[in-house]
């Protein structure tokens, strides 16, 4: 019987281009952010407040602003005042259009590749633990 990781894991590699997924990896660390990155780069001319972005990807104000900041920390996003708006490269700006589309199509193994990433730092953070423990 195949384990539920292994499965996502396969749909993840099916459906998730390489480039996609290492974007995500090195990007995204949940759901929040992709929503709140997706929203801003569809409305980039808009000043996006916490409340604002909090409001339309149906997050509570607080895990909006972590979402928010960890998107300024990989230079997706800059903070002005209290509003957020796209401050990516050129080659960002297209992967996220390309995210935008694989997130569209491929809802659930996108997000497969996001809890992966969180999965594989618990286990990271376990294993580091075990060691220490030995």
């Amino acid at each position: 019987m195949l384990e539920p990781t292994t499965l996502a894991d396969g749909m993840a590699t099916q459906h998730v281009p390489d480039d996609i997924r290492d974007f995500i990896v090195k990007h995204i660390a949940s759901v929040a952010q992709i929503e709140a990155l997706l929203l801003i780069w569809s409305n980039p001319e808009k000043c996006w407040s916490v409340p604002r972005v909090a409001a339309r990807i149906y997050a509570g104000e607080t895990e909006t602003a972590k979402a928010l900041e960890g998107l300024c920390d990989n230079g997706l996003l800059a903070r002005k005042d209290d509003t957020f708006g796209l401050n990516a490269s050129d080659n960002n700006i297209e992967m996220i259009g390309r995210l935008k589309d694989a997130y569209a199509r491929h809802l659930i193994p996108v997000t497969d590749v996001i809890h992966g990433k969180s999965r594989d730092s618990r286990l990271a953070a376990e294993t580091r633990g075990l060691r220490r423990d030995q």
